[in-house]
């Protein structure tokens, strides 16, 4: 992974409805700054677990607006160059 880049990557277990996604340190201390100014990113933080080398997203069907998609668009107004999307998985 290049350093100081801002990467979410997605992963749908096999048989599950919900996708998840890891966003990496990098970009947890991106979001993290963001939430200040942005509501968008202060309800994406407030969803996220965090964990030593960043952040998971789950998907929920009780918040049918928080997405992987809705996320990575969001991630790539604000980044734009600086972001990018891996997706892993089935």
């Amino acid at each position: 992974m290049m350093n100081g880049k801002l990467r979410m990557s997605t992963r749908r277990s096999f048989g599950a409805t919900s996708r998840r996604a890891r966003l990496n340190r990098e970009l947890i201390d991106a979001v993290s700054a963001s939430a200040t100014s942005c509501d968008t990113c202060r309800d994406i933080h407030a969803d996220l677990d965090m964990n030593p080398e960043g952040g998971d997203f789950v998907e929920a069907a009780s918040f049918p607006g928080a997405t992987v998609d809705r996320l990575d668009a969001h991630f790539r107004a604000h980044w734009k160059d600086r972001y990018e999307l891996a997706s892993a998985g089935p």
